[in-house]
Formats: C-alpha cells, structure tokens, sequence
C-alpha cells in the first residue's frame, strides 16, 4: 500500500451502533479546499491512490471507505443507500470538512448525490465518475440468496482468471495495469463484505432532479464504453441538467484507464463548479 495514504478512523454512529470508518488524507497543494474521494462498489479508497499521488486538483484529499468495505467496520444491520449517506456525511462533521467537494465513482456517486440532496449546505461541488444512480446497472454481476456463498464467490472471482476478465469487461487491458494497482483491486474486492450481502443494488429515486434541486455545483465524468451505464443513457437522464465530461475509448474505470486524460477532466470539472460558485 501507499505509506502517505495510511490508514486512519474514526468512531461514528449509525442506526444507534458505533462504527469504525477508515479514511486516509492527502496534503495535496493546500487547505483552501477540501475533495472527498468516494469508491464504488467492490473498491475501496485505494481506487485514488494512483490518481491522488499525482495531486490532481488544487486542496487536500480524503479518501474513505464506506462502511462494510475495505478497512471499515461492517455494521450489524444490512445496509440501506441513506445509511451510507448517514455515514459520510457524519464523518464530514466528525472532521470538521466544510462544503468539500465530492468526488464519487459508481456507487459512490450515488451515495454523493444523495448526500447533496438531503444536506445542500454542506457540499462545495459535486463530481459523478462514472456514476450509478441514473438507472439500474447493466451486465452487473448477480449475487446469490446465501451471503456465505457470495463470500466465496467473492474471493474465487478475485483470482487473475476470473478478474482478468472483469477487467477487460470494464474496458480496461490487465497487462498494463501496474502490479502495485492490481493489488489494491484485488484486496478491495475481497473486502468487500457488504457487497456479499446485497440482495439487489441500491435505488436513489429521482436522482437527478434531487441533485438538481440542490443546486450543488455538479459535473460528471464518464467513458463512452461503459458497459454498465452506458453513456448514450446516461445522457439522456441528465438531459443537461448538469456538464458530463467524456473520456473517449474508456469503460467503467476511467481513471485507471487513462490516468493523464481524467486528470485533465477533473481540473476541468474544477474550473466549472469554482465559475458555477462564483455565480452564486
């Protein structure tokens, strides 16, 4: 793992519990803004890792893990999508992050999209990588009745036969990832517990018109091969509510497949929430 990505936690409350949830923090170029990087599903925070050594935008990072995945605790109860909400954003408070931006990929789109929904106050800027929450995902993967069962099938899928394929199937060539990023897959994967226990994958009703509503400075990033939203569907949901930035060529993983391109959509997605603010 990255030595200046170490683990850190923080105890939270969800639904009455304690729970412990893993971040890690990023000096970046300043304090003046605050970016909080949010996985997807099967992930954890060291999706960024690549990304945030690179020091993409102007401020600091945060990278987390959701509870129930990577380094986080895994609650009693399964999960609904506002319990993730409920997380993040007490973890927003717990570390005194004013109005950060929210960086989500996938599911963590979501789950970001919400939270600006229900707490427009507290979020400086949105961007959707990839993002879930337009409609259900296409080509996902089916999880079984029996989460004992899913955990197998979890770890056996996490082998190179099995995950070579995923990788391709998500636009990605396995040959050129680096061996130090297909570990952080790999164990993000594994870690997935919450995952092993999903019936089916998680609905944000209007999602849309409710980040619209908020008036939260949103941009999103999308490849034009993603198999799982694909993007001629996804702009028609977002029928220009907001910006979709597009990397040419990539697949649900844009970041990994083209890690300069996406740097320079993210500094654009900057530019347009930072004019967006000013306008306010």
């Amino acid at each position: 793992m990255h030595a200046d990505l170490r683990r850190r936690t923080t105890i939270i409350t969800l639904r009455g519990q304690r729970l412990r949830l893993a971040w890690s923090f990023w000096p970046g170029t300043g304090r003046e803004k605050t970016w909080v990087f949010i996985h997807g599903m099967g992930s954890s925070r060291w999706a960024f890792a690549d990304l945030l050594e690179r020091n993409p935008v102007s401020g600091q990072y945060v990278a987390v893990d959701l509870p129930g995945f990577g380094d986080s605790q895994l609650p009693r109860f399964v999960q609904r999508i506002e319990d993730f909400r409920e997380a993040l954003h007490a973890l927003m408070t717990h570390l005194h992050l004013e109005t950060p931006v929210l960086v989500g990929h996938s599911f963590g789109g979501m789950v970001a999209g919400d939270l600006a929904r229900v707490y427009p106050r507290d979020v400086g800027g949105l961007v959707l990588v990839s993002s879930a929450g337009y409609f259900s995902p296409l080509n996902a993967m089916k999880t079984s009745a029996w989460t004992w069962l899913n955990r197998i099938g979890i770890w056996v899928t996490s082998a190179d036969f099995y995950g070579n394929r995923t990788l391709k199937a998500l636009g990605l060539d396995p040959n050129s990832i680096p061996p130090a990023t297909r570990r952080r897959m790999r164990w993000g994967w594994r870690r997935a517990r919450e995952m092993a226990r999903m019936r089916q994958f998680y609905d944000v009703p209007q999602f849309v018109s409710g980040i619209t509503r908020s008036g939260v400075p949103t941009v999103a990033i999308h490849g034009d091969h993603d198999i799982l939203f694909p993007l001629p569907a996804v702009l028609k949901a977002v029928d220009s509510s907001f910006p979709v930035l597009i990397l040419p060529g990539a697949g649900h993983l844009p970041y990994d497949y083209n890690l300069e391109a996406f740097t320079d959509l993210l500094q654009q997605a900057e530019r347009i929430i930072e004019q967006k603010l000013a306008r306010l």
